[in-house]
């Protein structure tokens, strides 16, 4: 087990962690896109999901306040690598006190930029194992979703996995199948928000 538990997160992180998502969502709702941190059930299944057991090199697009990150710094192994791609500040300053692990580089950077860090950072070198998000693609729109999927599709390594939650899944599948050969999707009911999770696999290679 690596050096952050998940198990471990204290119920007054939990708490810190809630009120500050919830002060910045009534602050920035239209781009934070949700209203409350995503759940531990949930956020351990996406690091099932994105396969975070075996990855040395993942990257996460929209910590916020790490509900997710901490999940998959606690899955991951000792040698793993994860990139935070956080572009909100409050976010970004949040993260920066909250999340003391080595291997966690938080970058103040879109998700577009993904190419250029694999092309810099020598661990993501051969491509990244998997990348997750929580980004809201429904409020960003279609042009620059579509720029984010295909620079996901070519940073992945072969057998590589794109997992992302929404709360809106018809504006995401048909943009994820446009890229990718396997999209699959579960429905979370027991979340706040009902929550769907998507898995996308097997790049079209397309460009």
């Amino acid at each position: 087990m690596s050096a952050l538990e998940p198990s471990g997160v204290s119920a007054s992180t939990c708490g810190s962690r809630f009120l500050s998502f919830l002060r910045h969502f009534f602050r920035q709702g239209k781009t934070i896109g949700a209203v409350v941190p995503t759940s531990q059930r949930v956020a351990r299944r996406m690091a099932r999901l994105a396969g975070i057991e075996s990855a040395k090199a993942v990257a996460e697009f929209g910590p916020g306040t790490g509900a997710i990150t901490t999940h998959l710094l606690g899955a991951m192994p000792a040698s793993g690598r994860l990139w935070g791609f956080e572009v909100y500040e409050p976010f970004i300053e949040y993260l920066r006190d909250a999340v003391r692990d080595a291997r966690f580089m938080l970058l103040g950077e879109s998700a577009e930029t993904i190419e250029q860090v694999r092309a810099t950072a020598v661990e993501a070198a051969g491509g990244f194992d998997a990348v997750v998000s929580s980004i809201p693609f429904s409020l960003i729109g279609p042009e620059q979703s579509v720029v984010i999927l295909r620079a996901v599709a070519k940073v992945l390594r072969p057998g590589g996995s794109f997992v992302a939650l929404q709360y809106h899944p018809k504006f995401l599948a048909p943009l994820l199948h446009a890229q990718f050969e396997v999209v699959e999707r579960e429905f979370h009911l027991v979340h706040l928000p009902p929550v769907f999770l998507f898995r996308a696999r097997n790049p079209r290679r397309t460009w």
